[in-house]
């Protein structure tokens, strides 16, 4: 039974006949796209389960998934912060949420110690936005 070999995974088919850039590549573009583990694993005519299986056993298969997924969160991160910069109250009311911590997550109650005694804090934040003196067109230029 020793001499037998273990049967390659569908992995170490694709490394032997030099798919396996293209796969992982494919791999990664369903990812970004948004497609869940099952979606990818249809693509491949394997099963979901199958698929994680392979993760485990293959780091670069892994790699694959979690950067795709990771280059969408990083897409979403930079248009919020251009919405940011922008000015746009929703967004920034958002970063503050998702970015400050406790203080800003108006569903927790933060905690102060005031001798001793904790007490609970309701955060409440006020966004001051200057007033416009003229209105800004479309092209961002100012209209009189």
């Amino acid at each position: 039974m020793e001499n037998e070999k273990k049967r390659k995974d569908l992995f170490e088919r694709w490394v032997e006949s030099g798919e396996v850039e293209n796969n992982l590549a494919i791999i990664q573009a369903l990812s970004m796209q948004g497609k869940s583990m099952a979606e990818i694993a249809e693509a491949f005519d394997i099963s979901r389960r199958t698929l994680q299986n392979l993760q485990k056993e293959h780091p670069a298969l892994k790699k694959a998934i979690s950067s795709g997924r990771l280059s969408v969160v990083a897409m979403c991160q930079n248009k919020l912060m251009e919405r940011v910069a922008s000015g746009d109250t929703t967004a920034i009311i958002y970063a503050l949420k998702v970015y400050g911590g406790d203080f800003f997550n108006d569903r927790k109650a933060v905690e102060a110690k005031i001798t001793g005694t904790p007490v609970s804090v309701q955060p409440q934040v006020q966004i001051y936005l200057p007033e416009r003196d003229t209105e800004v067109g479309e092209n961002g230029e100012k209209e009189e």
